[in-house]
């Protein structure tokens, strides 16, 4: 076999190696950060061409570059791995958690199906637990509710306004139901005035328990107290025939137990003499709708049913002044008439009025009531609308157990909770819904809830979430919303602003369904030394929520991301984070952060893992350990400005199979080197192996003396041998 065969038969079993090796890894990237795959036709033909230019016919036609047909491999599987997919808009319900869900990427052929669990970020929830009642009676119950507390607002105003004599406690009818009104007073209305008022509505039960079968409001200046030595049991007439509320419509509410002796106020179903637990026909709630609540010591069991504002126990606030509001604004209004005129207010009903300040004298000719333009002669009179009622509540020591929402809230300021439980509610358990500021929840436990375990709603601001516990909820432990009301002209006149300044610390958020913290847009949200574990994932902030705080955490066995920042998220910090086992510790897709001095081991894919736009998000001094494909996950990150340094990875084990090795390294450039050496080295290796023998560098030419046919020598020829040389050897010597 010639040298030139076995040349080309080398060239031919290399090339096709590098080929077949390029082509069953189908590099879909290269190392991290990795734009774009190899195309293995452009390859191929890059490989024929260095072999052709190095002389070799990589095809072994013997033909000529450029001539015959050259074979080149079919194109495999180019595309790269699909980004994750878009995230579905979410649908928001009653402001509390919405679930969103999206189908699951499929892993392209070829594929590292390692890292399928990663590309596969959907939302996967399923919105807690159904709710049980009755969706097309309920909502027609609410509205029969709103329609008789406002006949009760709209005879109290008559009341005021026309200044009947109804100082004493009246009942009105609505169709077959009573509601029994308490109006001002100084001493607080009790149970011993209770039972005087409706002798025949609120009964003492043989055990001792007290049960009330029509509706209670209590007005502006009025005060209900529900306590006892001993405790006190109240039972609302729930079921079939009727359900019963308490609603302070502007007054106070004060119910005061004791830790061994606690106020205790259930739904009764009167047929089954047990609390009502059904909602398909109703059931008793108790409601504030501005004024004040003062709630110690107190169990709130089986209340409320579909809606938010009779869902249990409901703290609401009013975008109208309440009547006390508005008395303090007539009398005001009227002592400034009465200035204007010359007479000073009456100090007692019926007294004559007294004179005051002399009136103004009006200039000579000037027409009774109209002024002369300029300065204002008349003191001016403040027309300002009055104070809008907010409800202002301090819950200490109290249980919520069983309601359709455990505890709602709406409208309402300065509000304190503390020591309370809030559990096995039908749709969320504590929700703070609209316009709630200044609120401050400590010590609590939310547990057992269909849905969200605390919902803080949009709109609300200002709220610090210390020491609670959120655990085995149907949907989130804790949500967090902060998007705007609105995005722009709305029928409601809605401000477009996002809302924050809101804090979760020193929690534990644990085995819920879904996500154990989530924050949902807004801005300066701190969530700090929280103990997260056991939830689908952990701490989630996602849409466009900016300076969130994610400092000091525990984070423990959440099943696919430790701490998630996505969809929008700007200006966060993730800090001093500690991550143990689950799937991928900090993710961020097309979020900005800056990730440092975090320490995330046991994960099984990566410890972080960054897609798509991360624009300067800085990764550095974090310590990962773990096994999976790579600590640092960017292979999906577009642009250029992401920082990630000086990390320690000494604990991190890869588990990339060989192939997947072999396609992040089988790239154009790379293979094209390794061909050039590998030619190099061969050539080098088959000239090392031939015998050598030393020639002369003219050994195969003719010598002179072939030539002329006589020996060599050094002695030059006479001339006269020269001249009778025999000519013959000449002519017959070799041309």
């Amino acid at each position: 076999m010639s040298a030139a065969r076995q040349r080309r038969r080398l060239a031919a079993g290399t090339l096709g190696a590098v080929l077949v090796t390029t082509l069953v890894a189908a590099p879909a990237s290269a190392a991290d950060g990795a734009t774009a795959p190899a195309d293995p036709r452009g390859l191929a033909t890059a490989v024929a061409g260095i072999l052709v230019g190095a002389g070799i016919d990589p095809f072994g036609t013997g033909e000529p570059a450029g001539q015959g047909a050259a074979v080149l491999p079919a194109s495999a599987a180019s595309e790269s791995a699909p980004a994750d997919p878009a995230p579905s808009g979410s649908t928001p319900a009653g402001d509390a958690s919405a679930a969103t869900t999206s189908a699951p990427a499929t892993a392209p052929t070829g594929a590292d199906t390692t890292d399928e669990l990663d590309t596969e970020d959907v939302d996967a929830s399923a919105g807690g637990r159904p709710y049980p009642g009755d969706v097309t009676t309920e909502p027609v119950l609410v509205a029969d509710e709103d329609d008789r507390l406002d006949e009760i607002r709209t005879v109290a105003s008559m009341v005021r306004w026309r200044q009947l004599e109804m100082d004493a406690p009246y009942r009105l009818t609505s169709g077959s139901t009573y509601t029994l009104v308490l109006t001002k007073r100084e001493a607080p209305y009790t149970v011993t005035d209770l039972l005087a008022l409706a002798p025949q509505t609120f009964v003492r039960q043989p055990d001792g328990a007290f049960l009330l079968s029509e509706n209670v409001v209590v007005q502006p200046g009025a005060t209900l107290e529900l306590s006892g030595a001993g405790g006190l049991t109240v039972r609302l007439a729930s079921d079939s025939e009727r359900f019963v509320s308490i609603v302070n419509y502007g007054g106070k509410l004060v119910t005061g137990g004791t830790a061994n002796d606690p106020v205790v106020i259930t739904s009764w179903d009167r047929t089954a003499g047990a609390p009502d637990l059904l909602t398909d026909d109703g059931r008793a709630y108790v409601r504030a709708v501005g004024g004040q609540v003062d709630l110690r010591a107190t169990e709130f069991r089986d209340l409320g049913f579909w809606s938010g504002r009779t869902g249990g126990v409901a703290l609401t606030g009013t975008d109208r002044p309440t009547g006390g509001a508005l008395e303090q604004f007539g009398r005001e209004l009227r002592d400034d008439v009465s200035a204007m005129k010359g007479t000073a207010p009456a100090t007692e009903p019926g007294a004559p009025p007294t004179d005051a300040a002399p009136p103004v004298e009006e200039p000579a000719g000037a027409v009774p009531g109209v002024l002369p333009a300029g300065e204002l002669p008349l003191p001016e009179v403040d027309l300002d609308d009055p104070s809008y009622s907010y409800v202002a509540a301090r819950i200490d020591g109290v249980t919520f157990d069983g309601n359709a929402f455990g505890l709602f809230l709406s409208s309402a300021n300065g509000v304190d909770i503390t020591d309370t439980v809030v559990s096995d509610s039908l749709v969320d358990g504590l929700v703070l819904h609209r316009f709630v500021a200044n609120a401050a929840i400590s010590a609590t436990e939310v547990s057992g809830n269909a849905g969200d375990g605390i919902v803080l709603s949009r709109a609300t601001t200002g709220i610090v979430l210390s020491e609670v516990s959120a655990t085995g909820n149907g949907d989130n432990g804790i949500e967090l919303r902060g998007e705007s009301l609105a995005d722009g002209p709305s029928a409601t006149g809605s401000p477009v602003g996002d809302y924050g300044n809101n804090s979760v610390s020193n929690s534990v958020a644990s085995d819920n369904a879904r996500y154990g913290i989530e924050v949902v847009g807004g801005r300066n949200v701190s969530l700090t030394a929280n103990d997260v574990s056991g939830n689908d994932m952990g701490i989630v902030v996602r849409d466009p929520a900016s300076e969130v705080a994610v400092v000091g955490n525990r984070l423990r066995d959440n099943a696919r991301h430790g701490i998630a920042l996505r969809d929008g998220v700007l200006s966060a910090t993730v800090s001093g984070n500690v991550l143990d086992d689950g799937s991928n510790g900090i993710y961020l897709r097309d979020a900005v952060a800056d990730v440092r001095r975090n320490t995330v081991s046991g994960m099984t894919l990566h410890a972080v893992t960054l897609v798509g736009d991360v624009g300067t998000t800085v990764v550095t001094e974090n310590d990962l350990a773990g096994r999976g494909p790579s600590a640092v996950d960017r292979k999906r990150v577009t642009g250029t400005e992401l920082e990630v340094t000086g990390n320690d990875e000494g604990g991190w084990a890869s588990t990339k199979p060989f192939w997947t090795v072999v396609r992040n390294a089988a790239q154009p450039l790379t293979v094209m080197w390794v061909l050039l050496g590998l030619l190099v080295v061969v050539t080098a290796v088959r000239g090392a192996g031939r015998p050598r023998t030393r020639t002369h560098p003219y050994a195969e030419q003719a010598r002179l003396s072939t030539i002329v046919g006589r020996p060599a020598n050094d002695l030059p020829l006479s001339t006269h041998d020269m001249r009778t040389r025999p000519q013959e050897g000449v002519l017959d010597a070799p041309r």
